[in-house]
């Protein structure tokens, strides 16, 4: 699906050049977890290491460091958040389970560069501009897997403002223009 390309969509950290910037904390796949420095490491050693995780948060205002499970960050339009390992930064750390209604995560291309071969990004930028284009949606709770499956979905796979269409070619695929983004 091709949306209006005139919908203005978020953009990826300018400060690490990669990540979703959100509340205060910056969100990107751990293959990008070298941009936000040595501190990574350091709170990545506090917790068990066969702890599978897929997205690494850090709170910009305390500094802690959030280890994220997202089993289906690759496959699905808008992954889960799993279970999550936080270390403070005075090196303390929390585990924390899962919710019983999940969490979602939203323009997970943010998260990844142009170059991140898990999934299609330029398929999940026209996923988001699908999205953000619905009337009638609470986006106090777009977060939650419940919201999402019985309101935003049903609208989604109904939204006039939609028409199928062929991916647009970019003559460097490796950048987007402003149009695409």
């Amino acid at each position: 699906m091709v949306v209006d390309r005139k919908v203005r969509l978020p953009r990826r950290s300018r400060k690490y050049g990669v990540g979703k910037e959100i509340g205060g904390a910056i969100y990107l796949h751990r293959a990008y977890e070298p941009a936000l420095g040595r501190g990574v490491e350091r709170a990545k050693s506090l917790i068990p290491s066969d702890f599978q995780y897929t997205i690494v948060k850090q709170n910009l205002a305390t500094g802690a460091i959030s280890f994220i499970d997202s089993p289906d960050f690759d496959t699905a339009p808008e992954p889960t958040v799993g279970d999550t390992w936080i270390v403070r930064a005075d090196g303390t750390t929390r585990f924390r389970k899962q919710a019983a209604d999940r969490y979602l995560y939203h323009h997970k291309w943010l998260m990844v560069g142009d170059d991140y071969q898990g999934f299609d990004v330029r398929e999940s930028q026209r996923r988001s501009r699908a999205w953000v284009v619905l009337d009638g949606i609470d986006r106090s709770r777009i977060g939650r897997k419940s919201y999402w499956t019985s309101v935003v979905l049903p609208q989604l796979d109904t939204n006039p403002r939609e028409t199928p269409a062929q991916p647009r070619q970019n003559s460097n695929p490796d950048r987007l223009s402003d149009t695409e983004r």
